[in-house]
């Protein structure tokens, strides 16, 4: 194994803390010697806990650091992989026993299972994040903290960041959903921004832009509702939500 295959792998043993690593840097690498295992086998093998790793880091979209006592940056020999001091290594091993729960007792009752079974993996919850909340929370607690512009930015940023991956959902129902949650709470204003936001992020969703003008009709801005509603339907001609508020307003779709 090459000096930079050693590296990596050393990394990978390294994001649950199972491995017993002394702080000196004269520490041997790879590590041979098991210690502090209290969920895992306590004889699995270094090239198993490998994989086992491998999987952690993936799922949740993490490094060594977030569950063991060390600094990003610092060589692996100064990390103390036995220690028990962070809080997340023991929510990661209640995790785990949840998920053999799952997959042991609660899954393995079923009667009618598909083939192969469908078992439950860190991925099936996390994917790629370290806290597995809906974008919809995200975003709330964003804005609890900091108010639409911190939503505009949160969600933004988040959406570069993870486009394309599965981690969240950036499709145009969860913006309309933070949006009816703001309007819920008498924020009409910052609801009709979310809802412009939708329909900046899915420009061509019928859904969005409907949404988008029954807000701003809420918020009394007629010329805009009424913008938007034509938007929705020039999009969709069948749109029946976005017509019937137009025959309200006594307009009528362009062609």
């Amino acid at each position: 194994m090459s000096r930079s295959s050693r590296r990596v792998a050393s990394t990978i043993l390294a994001s649950l803390g199972l491995l017993a690593v002394s702080a000196p840097a004269h520490a041997q690498w790879p590590v041979t010697r098991l210690k502090n295992v209290k969920v895992l086998p306590s004889d699995i093998t270094v090239d198993s806990l490998v994989g086992t790793m491998r999987t952690f880091t993936r799922a949740l979209g993490v490094r060594c650091s977030y569950c063991h006592l060390g600094k990003e940056g610092e060589p692996l020999s100064a990390y103390d992989f036995a220690s028990d001091e962070r809080p997340e290594k023991e929510k990661a091993r209640a995790m785990l026993r949840m998920v053999g729960d799952i997959n042991g007792t609660y899954l393995a009752r079923l009667t009618a299972r598909r083939d192969p079974a469908i078992v439950v993996q860190c991925a099936t919850c996390h994917h790629g994040v370290a806290q597995p909340r809906p974008l919809q929370q995200v975003l709330i607690a964003a804005y609890a903290g900091g108010g639409v512009d911190s939503l505009d930015h949160t969600y933004r940023a988040l959406r570069q960041r993870y486009y394309g991956s599965a981690a969240y959902d950036f499709g145009e129902v969860p913006l309309a959903e933070v949006a009816a949650e703001l309007a819920l709470r008498n924020k009409l204003p910052d609801a009709v921004r979310v809802h412009l936001l939708n329909t900046e992020m899915s420009p061509t969703s019928t859904f969005a832009h409907w949404m988008a003008g029954a807000a701003m009709l809420s918020a009394g801005d007629t010329t805009g509702a009424i913008a938007s509603l034509r938007k929705a339907v020039a999009l969709n001609p069948n749109n029946q939500g976005a017509l019937g508020l137009l025959r309200k307003l006594g307009q009528q779709p362009q062609h």
